[in-house]
């Protein structure tokens, strides 16, 4: 996909938050983030679980929006250079992938739904078909170019629910980028795939973050699913960043160990992957067993 060449549309962060609090039932969420994501920059959200990743989503997503602080103060989001976004609106401008939506498309009547059904889905960010989009020749190809995209076409008119869910969540990929999004946003999107399906999403997402006509932001707590693509990081720690920069420079063994509150390593490897392994003997973990972060 070419880039686009207008600056003014280039020069437009396409996600700016500017001191955002959330608080919920006196708890601090988040406390006072400020972010910036700029156009083709992929960007991993990065934290244990609680420090705040769902809600720094959901501020996103306008589910939550930014609490007033006690001095009157309430901080700014602007996402594609607008703060006044109507959900329904804001959606089709964006592409997502997460456990929960998987779930969604699991049964019911949106589980009815063929591939294609779904994928059509994504360009109108409804769940079911009959407020999807008419399949005409306007939008079949870019349907079926999504699909073949996620190695999806043998399987283009099952039904979602008779899917496994490395198959389904590969058809909700296909969803996400039918449309050309210009955010690509991803949470804990392999949540519940086995080895195999987890290797398949990844490299299916490798292939994706190449494309320059989008931007990805993948929210994890697995070090393991940031593909090379991706050239920030931003560090999350009981709802404050403590750390926004370059991948590299975010993820060694020092700044995992501190975000995790455990030893771990943390390595490069040639294809530009990472692995996080926690080191036994410094963990509470029996002396021969190894997990990964």
């Amino acid at each position: 996909m070419p880039v686009c060449n207008d600056d003014s549309v280039s020069d437009t962060p396409l996600i700016e938050l500017d001191n955002v609090s959330v608080v919920r039932e006196q708890t601090r969420i988040l406390d006072r983030v400020s972010l910036t994501i700029p156009r083709f920059r992929h960007t991993a959200i990065l934290g244990p679980n609680g420090s705040g990743k769902s809600s720094l989503l959901k501020v996103l997503m306008r589910h939550f929006y930014p609490s007033v602080e006690s001095d009157g103060h309430q901080g700014t989001v602007s996402i594609l250079g607008r703060s006044d976004w109507q959900v329904g609106l804001l959606r089709r401008r964006m592409g997502m992938v997460t456990a929960m939506l998987d779930h969604e498309f699991s049964d019911g009547r949106t589980g009815r739904m063929t591939v294609v059904e779904a994928v059509a889905s994504g360009f109108t960010a409804t769940q079911l078909k009959e407020f999807g989009p008419a399949i005409d020749d306007t939008i079949a190809p870019k349907i079926d170019q999504a699909i073949e995209t996620v190695g999806m076409s043998d399987f283009k008119h099952r039904r979602l629910g008779t899917l496994s869910t490395g198959e389904r969540r590969r058809t909700l990929i296909a969803r996400a980028i039918v449309h050309d999004p210009d955010i690509f946003v991803l949470d804990e999107p392999t949540n519940g795939l086995d080895m195999a399906a987890k290797a398949d999403f990844l490299g299916i997402l490798d292939s994706i973050t190449r494309r320059h006509s989008l931007t990805l932001v993948l929210v994890t707590h697995h070090v393991d699913e940031i593909p090379p693509a991706v050239n920030n990081v931003v560090l999350l720690d009981h709802g404050k960043v403590v750390f926004d920069g370059d991948t590299v420079e975010g993820l060694t063994s020092e700044r995992i160990s501190n975000l995790f509150q455990v030893a771990v390593n943390v390595a490069q490897r040639s294809d530009g992957w990472f692995d996080a392994n926690i080191i036994p003997a410094l963990s509470s973990q029996p002396a021969t067993e190894s997990r990964s972060v």
